[in-house]
């Protein structure tokens, strides 16, 4: 696979350096039409802020109200626009160019030999008169390229309406395509983090934790002053070992790609880095610092311990 870097590629967006005294802005952005504009990306030009705009158009960002946004969609005019006004209303003016109404519908593949190709589990007999099920899982985030913006290694965010992204659980590379069958695959020490976008408007954050792991970046569950919360997802690859001895049949008929996440809270202030399990016992350990607000949000919250309640407890957490 192809390695390349950031610089004649996705640095379009310039640099966003932090600034204090923000404000939330929130807007829609539609069509000369009126249609409402999905995935417009919209960055604060002197914040290190971007977001994308959700199915109905819509947009909220932290900016300083002096300053401009800017809009940017594949097959529109570009446009800055000043951070003013509680509801932002912006018009997009058609380019002509060819307009990415999403994800990409194609499936990704790998050039890389030592790989499995995404579709090597599809089909086949694998026992007499017993027909191979299809592959299960994927190695990448989506099984189809998504919008999504990076920071490179320079804090700086860089992004390019022309290129889709995706991450390779397996190989823990950032990938990136621009005519969707090429893929290209970023360079490690060219990042700091990136962020990818699901077509149901999922927000997935993953950077760089060299305490974690130095070749895999960690899924960002929660992050604030106190704590952070990472999620590292390692995917393996099982083939179906599907036996039929004729008289009794064992194993599985299909090829799949499995994940193993391992969960991890970051002790900011402490600088320490703990493993964390699903599980309430350890939880109340690794945030045995902050115990009554941890104990309260337990008994508070129910049911299973998963992504989405590792965040939410984290955000309470950080307050």
């Amino acid at each position: 696979m192809k390695r390349t870097y950031l610089i004649g590629l996705l640095l379009s967006a310039g640099a966003f350096i932090a600034n204090a005294q923000t404000k939330t802005i929130a807007g829609t952005v539609k069509d000369e039409q009126g249609n409402p504009l999905h995935f417009v990306f919209v960055g604060d030009m002197g914040n290190k802020y971007a977001v994308f705009t959700d199915s109905t158009g819509n947009f909220s960002i932290p900016a300083k109200s002096d300053e401009k946004l800017k809009f940017s969609l594949l097959g529109y005019k570009e446009e800055n626009i000043a951070a003013n006004g509680a509801n932002l209303q912006v018009v997009l003016k058609a380019t002509g160019d060819a307009v990415d109404a999403g994800t990409v519908s194609t499936d990704l593949k790998t050039t890389d030999a030592n790989q499995p190709l995404a579709t090597m589990g599809d089909g086949g007999v694998i026992a007499p008169t017993h027909q191979k099920g299809e592959l299960r899982g994927s190695m990448y985030v989506f099984k189809n390229f998504a919008h999504g913006y990076v920071v490179t290694a320079a804090g700086d965010i860089s992004y390019n309406p022309n290129y889709l992204l995706d991450y390779d659980k397996m190989g823990g590379a950032l990938l990136l395509t621009q005519n969707k069958r090429v893929i290209t695959e970023v360079a490690w020490d060219q990042i700091q983090s990136f962020v990818l976008y699901s077509n149901a408007d999922e927000r997935f954050v993953f950077t760089k934790a060299p305490d974690i792991d130095k070749s895999h970046y960690v899924q960002v569950l929660a992050s604030g002053s106190k704590y952070k919360i990472y999620k590292l997802i390692k995917t393996k690859f099982v083939k179906a070992d599907y036996v039929n001895a004729g008289v009794i049949a064992h194993g599985t008929d299909f090829d799949e790609y499995v994940d193993e996440p391992e969960y991890y809270v970051v002790d900011v202030q402490a600088g320490q880095t703990k493993k964390l399990a699903l599980k309430k016992k350890s939880i109340k350990e690794d945030f045995i610092k902050d115990a009554d607000k941890t104990n309260k949000y337990l008994s508070d919250n129910g049911g299973s311990i998963n992504d989405e309640y590792l965040s939410k407890f984290g955000d309470y957490v950080n307050q």
